[in-house]
């Protein structure tokens, strides 16, 4: 009957699935004790003994599961492991007194039958089992109670405390310490004193609403786990209420706010008139921006929403505050104030032109691209991308850029003539990348005039501007993207049993979205680097570095079996640390597109030609579709989805970075599933 009271109750819920399958052992053990006291022979007695095993030894298992679930340990529980753990040993016991090797023998009483066990390690296991499991649950309750944060968890955990107890000592006694001193005087009644502790389940659930779904219930917690402040004021603007947040934020204890004017936490910082209408309850109040005083006097800036409380005829009875903490959220949007200026500045006052189309139109122009064409911005801002560009260039340069927006693969970087204001043109070396602009996809282009030979000299230091400028970009985007992960993290994992199975996904993508966003930064920072950094030249051993990097790769996964064939001896001349940066991800690159073959193959070696040494690394993996080969060593490009090969898309492009200082070039050729062959020269 508590069974079916229990899933009566709320079916759905895991807790009340586990509570009746702890249940149901006592329920096996108290039916086959009728039968057991009521048997006409020793045989039959003993048949109906063995069924009730089935029961005593099972209940500590499945009562534990239910107090795992019960107090948090819910993720334990569903660890598949651990309920084989937990299973095992009453399996074990189960098979013992099968056996017989735990009832030593049974005894006919006036009462009906008794038994009498014997010392055996069976029996010895079977009591270390049963206090073990027992006390974990005993001792889980217990601490959930002292942590509890609501009266009713704290009441309905002392019941769970308390009725267990009571239920183990009486029937350790009757059950096990009576018969192992062959006292059969007393009947085992263990299953009678079970009823105490199912009469705990039945008075938690009727009096404290425990595993039942009730909208009563549900504002109770919601109230005492919500992480914003809430605050109930009197009529008198006294505060009647407020939960654990508003304590923690504000630093004081109940008795001190309790019955205690509106004012004493009110900042003399805070808007007056908003405060005189919240209290006057005039009109209803959502996310306005005010400081609260805390205990310690920091004026603390919140999100106010307040609402007037009235009663069934209309009269005001209160009002209800409810108050969220954005110092966080402040100083992240200081940051990015900050960074916001420190990247305008950088745009406005770059040496390069910088602007923005959208829909065939300039909608931003910085100073010097305005100036290299005779404008100023306010002119050039608003104008048609046709008017600024040659004629004969026009028709072909619109058409790539609405390919471009549309998706296609084109070109980001070319020459283009630019027509000035005067009607006179210059060449311009242009590089283009898809942005999202107002809600809407744009185009961000910056260009370099270089027609003459100083233009192009200067290039290279502008490059370089670039550079910095993805340097600095990617560094402080760190400190917000920190903040995201980490407020995701901490979220996940503290409140992650009060969302719904969509609210923790989403944050876990979130959590995921921010891991690999500050993957990419890195990735970036190191890109960035590898431009900036002084080249230190002499004669390298790539064969000693690569047969290094081979032993790493197979420490990091030595089940598999991969045949690595390195030429001896090969020598370079170039920077070594850089050298070695090359090696890695090549040979990364060839391990990792290796993985799904059982007969990988890598090597490395070099081919002789008129122009020099051409050096190549060799896999038989996956390979690629050549088609797609102009964009193997564009940053963040791939050829391969995550979830088939895991990566940034960054490690060719560092690659090419290297090669193109060393004033080298690299190359690949492939065939789809037979693999991949990456050539390149290296200067003598």
């Amino acid at each position: 009957m508590l069974i079916v009271f229990l899933l009566y109750k709320n079916p759905r819920s895991r807790l009340n699935r586990f509570c009746a399958l702890a249940i149901l052992p006592f329920a096996i053990w108290s039916t086959a004790f009728i039968f057991f006291n009521s048997a006409v022979s020793p045989d039959e007695a003993m048949i109906w003994l063995n069924i009730a095993s089935i029961g005593w030894c099972s209940f500590p298992s499945f009562v534990l599961f239910f107090y795992m679930e019960f107090t948090g340990y819910d993720r334990v529980v569903r660890n598949p492991l651990m309920m084989i753990l937990c299973i095992v040993p009453a399996l074990f016991c189960i098979y013992w007194q099968l056996a017989g090797y735990t009832i030593a023998g049974i005894i006919k009483q006036p009462y009906g039958w008794s038994y009498i066990i014997k010392p055996t390690l069976p029996h010895a296991f079977f009591i270390l089992y049963y206090i073990g499991f027992v006390a974990t649950s005993i001792y889980l309750i217990y601490d959930y109670g002292r942590k509890a944060k609501t009266k009713r968890d704290k009441k309905a955990a002392r019941l769970f405390f308390i009725t267990p107890l009571l239920t183990v000592i009486l029937s350790s006694l009757t059950d096990i310490i009576f018969p192992l001193f062959e006292i059969t005087a007393v009947p085992p009644i263990g299953v009678v004193f079970i009823l105490i502790w199912a009469n705990g389940f039945v008075f938690a659930i009727s009096n404290y609403k425990l595993m039942e779904l009730t909208p009563a219930g549900a504002a109770d917690e919601i109230i005492a786990t919500m992480s914003d402040a809430l605050i109930l004021l009197d009529p008198d603007y006294k505060i009647a209420f407020a939960n654990n947040a508003a304590y923690d934020l504000l630093g004081y204890s109940p008795d001190e706010l309790q019955n205690k004017p509106f004012g004493l936490i009110t900042a003399p910082t805070a808007d007056e008139k908003i405060i005189g209408k919240l209290l006057a309850g005039f009109t209803d109040i959502n996310s306005h921006e005010m400081y609260l005083k805390a205990k310690n006097g920091e004026n603390i800036p919140v999100w106010i929403s307040a609402s007037v409380v009235k009663d069934k005829f209309g009269e005001s009875t209160g009002i209800v505050i409810n108050a969220r903490d954005v110092r966080e959220h402040k100083k992240i949007e200081q940051d990015l104030r900050e960074s916001e200026e420190k990247y305008r500045n950088l745009v406005e006052h770059a040496l390069i032109g910088i602007g923005i189309h959208q829909n065939n139109k300039i909608v931003y122009a910085n100073e010097k691209f305005a100036a290299m064409l005779g404008y100023t911005r306010k002119d050039v801002t608003g104008r048609w991308i046709a008017d600024v560009i040659h004629p004969e260039e026009r028709s072909f340069i619109l058409e790539r850029a609405a390919r471009r927006q549309s998706g296609s693969s084109e070109p980001d970087t070319y020459e283009i003539r630019f027509l000035r204001n005067d009607g006179s043109f210059f060449y311009a070396l242009i590089s283009n990348v898809l942005i999202e602009y107002n809600g809407n996809i744009a185009t961000l282009f910056n260009i370099v005039d270089i027609t003459d030979t100083k233009s192009r000299i200067e290039l290279e230091q502008i490059n370089k501007e670039l550079e910095s400028f993805s340097y600095t970009v990617s560094h402080d985007l760190r400190a917000p993207l920190r903040s995201i992960k980490g407020f995701s993290q901490a979220l996940l994992e503290d409140c992650e049993d009060m969302l719904d199975t969509d609210g923790a996904d989403y944050l876990r993508r979130i959590c995921a979205a921010a891991k690999r966003m500050e993957e990419l930064i890195d990735n970036l920072l190191e890109l960035s680097r590898l431009g900036r950094a002084e080249l230190c030249m002499s004669s390298v051993n790539l064969s000693e570095i690569c047969c290094e990097i081979a032993a790493e790769l197979k420490d990091l996964e030595p089940q598999r079996q991969v045949k690595i064939v390195i030429a001896k001896d090969i020598t370079a001349y170039g920077d070594k640390n850089l050298l070695r940066v090359v090696m890695e991800n090549l040979l990364q690159n060839a391990w990792k597109f290796t993985g799904k073959n059982p007969n990988a193959k890598i090597e490395f070696g070099v081919m002789h030609s008129e122009d020099g040494p051409i050096y190549f690394v060799r896999d038989n993996g996956i390979g690629f579709d050549m088609s797609y080969a102009d964009k193997l060593f564009k940053p963040f490009q791939r050829l391969h989805t995550e979830a088939e090969f895991a990566g940034t898309g960054v490690g060719l492009a560092t690659v090419y970075k290297i090669i193109q200082r060393h004033g080298g070039k690299i190359w690949a050729e492939s065939h789809e599933n037979k693999g991949t062959t990456f050539y390149f020269t290296l200067p003598l």
